[in-house]
């Protein structure tokens, strides 16, 4: 029996082509911000928590997310339940995924109108948050009331952390979904930049709605991709030092592009 070798470590960069996906992976980004500051016990993990809820609360309060979160969901249902009779669709899993959908949505509209709105009227977050919108004016002379709850014991502060961010959990759960749907749809191909430059274009019939550029850890380069649903364009970068300049590739990159639509 052959010695099955371990997958290469890979990066995944992603690029949203329209406003409501790269909502989805800048919420993604500060909910697992967010809870890696809960885990800690330190209190620079409280306050890298509590900041990372003050800026979903900030992102949430622009436009109405829940209606925008209940659509897509209404969407990826419609699209879904047209792949029931599909030969290769697991019908299983199919059925898992269309109850999570409408468990969510069922959630989202049975909670407040604006995601997160009960805490707008706590003195105590109104407070940081308006002090975190100056350089440093959260120190200790600035919030005591702040200085004294990070000097509560961890549990307390992480119970408070946790009651927080539940106002949040059935919006990070709906964005968690749509977005593994959304990467597990992907359509990839092996492709080669030419000295670094790629371009490409896309099925004006299909709404792709993210494109994922896959490259080995290895690789001493990073992409810049530009584009929208007809169009891709990637430039691969190098940096020998963080004080230099990006400049372009002059070798061929191997990489894996990923169009997604679902």
């Amino acid at each position: 029996m052959g010695i099955v070798s371990p997958p290469t470590p890979s990066i995944a960069y992603e690029q949203p082509l329209n406003e409501r996906v790269r909502t989805l992976l800048r919420l993604e980004f500060l909910y697992r911000q967010g809870r890696f500051g809960i885990a800690g016990e330190s209190q620079w993990h409280s306050r890298l928590a509590l900041s990372t809820f003050i800026e979903v609360m900030d992102l949430l309060s622009r436009g109405d997310l829940r209606s925008e979160l209940q659509k897509e969901l209404t969407r990826l249902s419609n699209t879904l339940r047209a792949l029931q009779e599909t030969p290769a669709v697991d019908p299983s899993r199919l059925r898992a995924i269309l109850s999570e959908c409408e468990h969510l949505s069922e959630r989202l509209r049975a909670g407040p109108y604006a995601i997160g709105s009960k805490m707008k009227d706590n003195d105590f977050l109104k407070a940081v948050a308006q002090r975190s919108s100056i350089s440093g004016g959260t120190c200790s002379f600035d919030l005591p009331v702040y200085h004294r709850w990070l000097h509560l014991p961890p549990e307390d502060r992480c119970a408070d952390l946790e009651r927080w961010f539940a106002s949040f959990d059935a919006a990070a759960e709906a964005t968690a979904l749509i977005l593994r749907l959304l990467r597990e749809s992907a359509d990839a191909t092996p492709e080669v930049a030419s000295s670094g430059t790629f371009q490409t274009t896309l099925d004006p019939a299909t709404p792709y709605q993210m494109l994922r550029v896959i490259l080995t850890q290895g690789i001493q380069c990073y992409p810049e991709i530009s584009g929208n649903r007809h169009f891709c364009n990637i430039r691969f970068l190098e940096q020998t030092s963080l004080e230099d300049h990006p400049r372009q590739v002059s070798a061929d990159v191997e990489f894996r592009l990923e169009r997604c639509v679902v």
